[in-house]
């Protein structure tokens, strides 16, 4: 029985996207936010301009959070006070992840 070798050719090779313009930037240039909250209800908590998830997995509250801002603007205290407009209680610090 004899063996077939694969040998990739230029058509099986991808070619780079072009660089997105600075204006344009993805959401996950966004920093990342994460903390625990207390949600009234259970649920998890939709705010404006902010890409939330979270689990139900937390040593001090009811969920962990992690949120983006959609804005450059957006820092820690814009969460939590976007967080208490919306019902919830922010607990412990903000860690900020890149």
């Amino acid at each position: 029985m004899t063996a077939t070798q694969y040998r990739p050719t230029l058509t099986h090779l991808l070619t780079p996207e072009p660089a997105a313009p600075l204006g344009n930037l993805p959401l996950h240039s966004q920093p990342l936010y994460s903390l625990e909250i207390i949600s009234p209800s259970g649920r998890a908590p939709h705010l404006t301009g902010w890409t939330v998830q979270t689990w139900p997995v937390a040593s001090l509250g009811d969920l962990t959070l992690q949120a983006r801002p959609h804005g450059e603007a957006a820092t820690p205290d814009d969460l939590r006070a976007a967080l208490t407009r919306a019902g919830f209680t922010p607990l412990g610090p903000i860690r900020t992840h890149r």
